[in-house]
């Protein structure tokens, strides 16, 4: 059995805009940092929490510029 540990990550996801306080409380458990142009979300979790941040994006018509992870 694997240590569900060895599965978690840190992942950083960029879409293309400024998510306004309204629309960032849908991503309640990531850390968001707003820039000119662009918003940061930042957080934990495992392959199938990535794809649910990345479905609700999608679902919001955000635009994702980059996702990164690191194990």
């Amino acid at each position: 059995m694997e240590d569900s540990n060895a599965q978690r990550q840190r992942y950083r996801v960029v879409v293309r805009g400024r998510l306004s306080e309204r629309l960032g409380s849908a991503f309640g458990e990531l850390e968001l940092e707003r820039r000119a142009g662009q918003t940061v979300l930042s957080g934990s979790g495992d392959r199938e929490r990535l794809d649910a941040v990345l479905d609700r994006l999608h679902e919001l018509g955000l635009e994702v510029v980059s996702v990164n992870a690191e194990y």
